[in-house]
């Protein structure tokens, strides 16, 4: 089979767009990861070691053996579904030695500069779920005017979302990671991240973007859009005074109650 007729390109190189047309990624502010399924992998019959090799250290343990679909470095999300050869890639992680193939596409390119972080993201979550398979970055840009006007610990940012509207405890019961801003692309960062995603499937960057994984890219895509809306009906009401107090805590719990959900530990005390 041709890569590029594998479901999970084809839903990258329109949810890219998509993207970008909502404003989350201007110019190159932006990546995405896939773990490609067995069944997607069989179809591709790639055959290990025929692949361009590109050094890589400290790949995590839990990635090793896997095909991982991702978009390229400096890539425009606006441009990736006309130029998919050089703007997407599969990398196959070995399973021994510090490096990676790159197995299709990526012609003349390499990488997103995150995906180091995107692989020890993938293998915390791994952890967590063995279903997950997705990890998104983007500059959603009312989480980011969020960031400057809101809660500035991850407890309150999330109860802060979890008022706004019934839906948003039962998609994200986990709640929300929040880093405080620090240098983006270095260790730092990666560090702060994957700490908080051992516990939820998205994470907010202070005057940055988010961290966003699921088990699938609709999965993933409609958790940061439901974070978004609820970015948005916040600072509406902040702006109107908030007049009132929003979803009680128990309501929330009556929610819980009703749907079988473990909120995240100690934000509803």
């Amino acid at each position: 089979m041709d890569w590029k007729e594998i479901a999970a390109v084809k839903e990258v190189k329109e949810l890219t767009y998509l993207m970008w047309d909502k404003g989350w990624d201007e110019a190159n502010g932006g990546n995405i990861s896939y773990i490609l399924t067995d069944e997607e992998v069989a179809a591709l019959g790639y055959t290990p070691g025929s692949g361009r090799q590109v050094e890589l250290a400290d790949i995590p343990a839990a990635m090793r053996g896997r095909f991982v679909l991702t978009t390229a470095t400096g890539s425009y999300f606006r441009e990736v579904r006309d130029d998919v050869d050089s703007l997407l890639g599969i990398i196959y992680l070995p399973p021994e030695g510090d490096y990676y193939e790159i197995a299709y596409g990526l012609e003349g390119n390499k990488p997103s500069s995150e995906f180091p972080s995107h692989l020890a993201a993938q293998a915390v979550r791994l952890a967590a779920d063995p279903e997950q398979r997705v990890v998104m970055h983007n500059h959603a840009s009312n989480v980011l005017a969020m960031t400057h006007v809101g809660p500035t610990n991850a407890r309150d940012f999330t109860r802060a979302l979890w008022r706004i509207i019934t839906e948003a405890m039962y998609l994200f019961p986990d709640g929300v990671g929040f880093v405080p801003w620090c240098v983006c692309g270095g260790q730092e960062i990666a560090d702060k991240t994957n700490e908080q995603m051992k516990d939820c499937r998205i994470v907010i960057w202070q005057y940055h973007g988010v961290f966003t994984a699921g088990r699938s890219l609709h999965d993933a895509f409609g958790l940061l859009e439901t974070v978004e809306k609820c970015c948005a009906a916040w600072m509406a009401a902040e702006a109107c005074g908030h007049r009132n107090p929003g979803i009680s805590d128990e309501q929330l719990k009556d929610l819980c109650r009703a749907f079988g959900l473990t909120p995240h530990p100690g934000y509803l005390d």
